[in-house]
């Protein structure tokens, strides 16, 4: 299994790897043995038996063989930028950073619409370079084969967005699936979780860049926004108007002050065809944390092509931070919504003072509609269903945050089905 990382947009970052054995080649795929692998977060290592680093097709081939003739698990890795332990195996691990190859997009017969294949190693970052140098310009909706999600409402998650998918399975076979030769395979390929094979390639939908968002910064207080008996209504009417909208709080009013945050910071981006700023003004301020300073530089609102304003930086891209998270179907008026953001704050709140050291926790969180796609946490028979995609993060190292953040997932999962 492997993805895309979204968390690379801005300024690409690599998970630390601690050689073994020096490099050595198997039918012309590198390899090193004993390799210590380190996600980017630092909450996940590995010392596999083997490391591969393939660039064709045919090393994919080469690497299953092997595994096979040896009675090996194979796991692949990207850019280190998930915090779970799907990729982990003492065996065989499979860098696929090399596999980085994006083909020309092609559009529908009928003009409807674009697509475009790329193999499994490329970076959302190389890729929305590719996509705005095409001519017309073109920008993608969120990653493939984890369930990952953007903030845009109608873009689900990016695994609903695949046409085609080609994977290597375990006899070395090279399959390739969609929905107009087996419906139901294909939609267990399009969230397949590594379980089919190493993916080899997938196509997906793109779209023209002929609109921009407008993107809205505020700061409102949590009160106005989750808190009374209308408050589930006004936060459903806000979320649909919008084509998206993420939500971040930072606990403290002040950066390593002790008085609680009242506020939330809110990003809207509304479709428009006005013509998009000079974001070059923007590109040297610093990361967002003092509530004060925020307000200062940060909110009112802009006009930016689709790819500047979907992928921003939040952070320094050198501080590593570690995450849990979940989804839960929105209630009809979204006061489970309300209810799970007050308590989470709450919870937050009184993790994050009772120890100096959890100065780093925070919160996020977007509505995205319903996936088609069975193994997704919002996979939903209704189309229009609305899921709450809710994280709590914390930066690495931080105490007792995986106790805590099990805690909260474990309390979610019974109390609103999350997955």
């Amino acid at each position: 299994m492997t993805t895309m990382s979204n968390d690379t947009a801005s300024q690409p970052q690599e998970p630390m790897i601690k050689l073994g054995s020096p490099m050595a080649i198997v039918d012309g795929v590198s390899f090193s043995g004993g390799d210590i692998w380190t996600n980017f977060g630092g909450n996940q290592t590995i010392q596999s038996e083997r490391l591969f680093y393939p660039r064709t097709l045919e090393d994919l081939k080469v690497i299953v063989r092997e595994a096979r003739e040896n009675n090996k698990k194979v796991r692949c890795v990207g850019s280190g930028h998930s915090w779970s332990s799907t990729a982990m195996t003492p065996d065989y691990m499979v860098s696929v950073n090399g596999m980085d190859k994006i083909h020309a997009p092609v559009q529908s017969k009928d003009g409807s619409g674009w697509t475009v294949t790329l193999e499994t190693g490329v970076l959302v970052s190389d890729l929305d370079i590719f996509l705005r140098s095409h001519s017309p310009p073109l920008a993608l909706p969120s990653n493939v084969v984890p369930p990952v999600h953007g903030a845009r409402l109608n873009s689900r998650t990016l695994s609903d967005t695949i046409t085609e998918m080609t994977i290597v399975n375990a006899r070395g076979e090279v399959v390739t699936y969609s929905e107009a030769k087996d419906p139901e395979a294909f939609n267990a390929a399009c969230l397949n979780l590594g379980l089919l094979g190493i993916v080899y390639t997938a196509t997906i939908k793109v779209e023209p860049m002929n609109v921009r968002l407008r993107v809205t910064d505020s700061f409102p207080t949590l009160a106005s926004l989750f808190q009374g008996p209308l408050a589930g209504n006004a936060l459903k009417a806000r979320i649909l108007k919008n084509d998206s909208t993420e939500f971040l709080y930072w606990p403290f009013q002040h950066f390593m002050k002790p008085d609680q945050n009242k506020n939330i910071w809110v990003k809207e981006w509304e479709r428009t065809n006005e013509p998009a700023e000079d974001m070059t003004q923007y590109a040297n301020l610093p990361p967002m944390v003092d509530n004060p300073f925020f307000s200062t530089l940060q909110t009112g609102s802009r006009v930016m092509e689709m790819p500047d304003a979907l992928h921003f930086p939040i952070g320094d891209g050198k501080t590593t931070v570690v995450d849990a998270g979940c989804a839960f179907k929105v209630d009809p008026d979204f006061n489970n919504a309300c209810e799970a953001i007050t308590e989470l704050v709450e919870k937050n709140w009184e993790f994050t003072t009772s120890m100096a050291e959890r100065m780093g926790t925070a919160i996020e969180f977007r509505f995205i509609k319903a996936s088609n796609k069975m193994l997704s946490p919002a996979f939903d028979s209704d189309p229009e269903a609305i899921f709450c995609m809710i994280n709590v993060m914390a930066a690495s190292g931080t105490p007792d945050f995986e106790e805590y953040s099990s805690g909260i997932v474990s309390n979610w999962i019974h109390k609103y089905n999350a997955k």
